[in-house]
């Protein structure tokens, strides 16, 4: 019965609470789910409410599962207080793990989407759980009942199949490192719980119990037959027995007799157990031995994985020959680092923006910190931070213009995206700080976006964008709110600029309709209301709208995932679907970079499902044509970790791109617009003797060309690393 139980817990806690998400920020569908998990729910716990009845009958035949008859023994008393501390530090690691997973959450984006937070609350649920089954077994160690102390060697067992984990497949020394602590704190636990066992009365399992022909008298037990020498029946007694009519000895008369079977009783057949061996130093030998294998063991396959000797010929599938082509589009040739330095890592999976397009200056910001650094030397110039400590960035400007970033923040951790910040990233000084939010507004626009132009910043509040002088600050205007069927003004979901035109999309997100306004950047006036398009019919809705290009207008429509996005282009007063189901590969879905529209394409890369890769998915970079729709092009870059960065811009009529591999780090690639294939460059690479050199160079997070620098962000040691880039072949 414990299983069907235990599935119902597993399955309906997340799908009760992820689909509740649903319902409450996306669709009335989430409501449907998160019925149907309230009933997976609700069974499972009613099951285990009758799963721990049959629990307490089965305990209640077992000898362990009682209070010790040497309760009264002062020794006794101590090992079950011993062993109540043990496991009520597993309550606190339990209860604990619980709290810090659901805080944690929010810096995650947990709380953000449907399926994050369903997973949260797994997540949380089960060190929740161990906690409890940790905590019911206190009341008993205190009562001197020994199951609590084998329970709590069980729940400790759960620690050491996760530092196993760790030891086995930790990234690097100190995650094997800490793997092992964790396994010989376990380990010691649970030696230290079995003693407490032991002295608690505890008895090993009666030797010959369950084996075939238990039920059967043997030899020396009663049955049919003669009795056995010492056995009651017809005949002479036998020794140490009252003969017949004869009355047994009282209790406390005459020598005194321990009773067979152990503390818990007579065995009500055959002659007593043996009785239990004395403990020795056997646990402690075999603790030592374990943290012996851990630590060789994790320490020897650490230093055989750095020599290579795990490494076979086929260790990667990825080809890193460089094409004769390369340097014909300026990608060619093995390329050194000039410079690296560390950069502020962010908090969690909080983003993290690089942020180009000055020629002396390249911007890193993350959390509450906007931080600038010479393009030349990678020295730190300035930084500038909100020293509150109660904001948080939500957007950043893509590129600075006119020496000016501005960065969009939102105060806590899960408040309205409403503050704007403007630097002037010569001087490495706040320019000004505005809120555009008002009073009581419970929200900002739906995805958080603020652009810079020549003298203007860009952002928008929940119903309309605004536009701001990027010198002092000063709204220019705020546009007009647009209603929808209903006379209630649309929320705005997010906009573009490109010249003198910005581009707002409108929709609530949940099943509603959608809209596009176009608006003259100077005067705030609308001079267009193109119709949005429509989305196929799907199984979510696709309803969330957003602004990729103004000239030409190109736009996607998806939902809150972004995971599986349509897109199209205006081509006069019509649209027209970009063929996205034509890119090739196992459940083609969009990457995390939004793409970029140059010379009438749309270029943009897409993740797909690639097995014989080994971490199982692949990149394939594709072009569309926007008069048509057609898919131009497409390449499967065959790489083990698919991480791409387009770059802005072209060289000899092709996109130039950063491609990453865990194995191989990161290169460079070509993609001419024409076709003709993907043209692969050189190789990045870091002298280790270079100051401040990563330690690897294979997870790229972000990448810009400042001049003739380009410059990538390695999550690896958390460092910004400048190679040499002509901007021309």
């Amino acid at each position: 019965m414990s299983k069907p139980s235990v599935l119902g817990v597993m399955l309906g806690a997340p799908l009760t609470a992820g689909g509740a998400h649903y319902g409450a920020v996306q669709g009335p569908a989430g409501f449907v789910a998160a019925l149907v998990g309230a009933v997976l729910l609700t069974a499972g716990v009613l099951g285990y409410r009758r799963v721990l009845v049959l629990r307490r009958r089965l305990r209640s035949l077992m000898p362990a599962a009682q209070r010790s008859p040497v309760a009264h023994l002062p020794s006794a008393r101590r090992a079950a207080t011993l062993a109540a501390y043990v496991n009520g530090v597993l309550v606190l690691l339990g209860l604990g793990g619980a709290g810090w997973l659901l805080y944690t959450g929010a810096s995650w984006g947990a709380y953000d989407n449907s399926f994050g937070f369903a997973a949260l609350v797994m997540g949380a649920l089960l060190p929740f759980a161990l906690g409890l089954a940790a905590a019911s077994t206190v009341p008993e160690l205190l009562r001197v009942v020994p199951a609590g102390a084998r329970m709590g060697q069980a729940l400790y067992g759960v620690f050491v199949c996760v530092a196993s984990l760790m030891i086995a497949k930790g990234d690097g020394l100190l995650p094997r490192l800490v793997g092992a602590v964790i396994a010989v704190l376990a380990l010691g636990a649970i030696a230290l719980l079995g003693r407490c066992f032991r002295v608690m009365g505890g008895a090993a399992p009666r030797q010959g119990s369950g084996s075939p022909g238990a039920g059967q008298p043997g030899p020396g037990q009663p049955g049919f037959g003669p009795p056995g020498p010492g056995q009651p029946g017809f005949g002479p007694p036998g020794p140490g027995q009252p003969g017949f009519g004869q009355p047994a000895p009282a209790p406390g008369f005459g020598p005194p007799t321990s009773p067979p079977g152990g503390p818990h009783g007579p065995a009500p057949y055959g002659p007593p157990a043996p009785p239990a061996p004395r403990a020795g130093r056997g646990g402690l030998v075999l603790v030592l031995v374990l943290v012996l294998v851990a630590v060789l063991g994790g320490g020897g396959l650490y230093a055989v994985k750095e020599a290579g000797l795990l490494d076979g010929d086929d260790s990667t599938t990825t080809d890193v020959a460089e094409s004769p082509r390369a340097p014909a589009y300026g990608v060619g040739g093995e390329r050194r680092a000039r410079w690296a330095t560390g950069a502020p890592a962010p908090e969690g999976t909080a983003p993290e923006y690089l942020v180009g397009g000055d020629e002396d200056v390249v911007v890193h910001v993350t959390g509450t910190l906007v931080t600038g650094y010479d393009v030349a030397t990678g020295k730190k110039l300035w930084d500038v931070e909100d020293r509150s400590g109660d904001f948080r960035t939500c957007a950043v400007s893509p590129t600075a213009v006119g020496h000016v970033v501005a960065v969009l923040m939102r105060r806590g951790d899960q408040g309205p995206c409403g503050f704007l910040v403007a630097v002037d990233v010569r001087r490495g000084k706040q320019l000004w700080s505005k809120g555009i939010l008002g009073e009581g507004s419970g929200a900002g626009m739906g995805t958080a976006t603020v652009r810079v132009t020549a003298n203007s910043v860009v952002s928008g509040t929940q119903t309309a964008p605004v536009v701001l002088d990027a010198r002092s600050g000063d709204v220019r205007w705020t546009g007009a709110d647009q209603p929808d069927e209903d006379g209630e003004a649309r929320s705005l979901r997010g906009l573009e600029v490109a010249g003198n035109s910005l581009v707002a999309s409108y929709g609530d997100g949940l099943g509603g309709s959608t809209a596009l306004r176009r608006f003259d950047l100077r005067s705030g006036r609308v001079t267009a209301r193109p119709s949005p398009p429509k989305a196929p019919e799907t199984p979510s809705p696709k309803d969330v709208l957003s602004v990729l290009s103004v000239e030409p207008l190109v736009v996607s429509l998806g939902d809150d995932t972004n995971a599986d996005r349509f897109y199209f282009s205006r081509v006069g007063d019509a649209w027209k679907p970009l063929r996205t189901d034509a890119v090739e590969g196992v459940s083609a879905r969009s990457g995390p970079q939004e793409g970029m529209v140059t010379d009438g394409l749309f270029v943009k890369a897409f993740t797909t499902d690639d097995r014989s890769l080994d971490v199982g998915f692949d990149t394939v970079v594709a072009a569309f044509d926007l008069e048509s729709g057609a898919l131009r092009w497409q390449h499967a870059l065959h790489r083990d970790a698919g991480q791409v960065v387009l770059l802005p811009g072209t060289v000899g009529g092709a996109v130039r791109a950063v491609a990453s591999d865990h194995d191989t780090g990161d290169q460079l690639y070509a993609f001419p617009l024409e076709d003709g294939g993907p043209v692969r460059g050189g190789r990045l690479t870091v002298d280790a003797s270079l100051s401040g050199a990563p330690s690897g160079l294979n997870d790229l997070t972000g990448a810009v060309v400042q001049g003739e620098r380009l410059i990538v962000r390695s999550q690896v040691d958390g460092t910004l690393v400048a190679f040499p880039f002509p901007s021309k072949a």
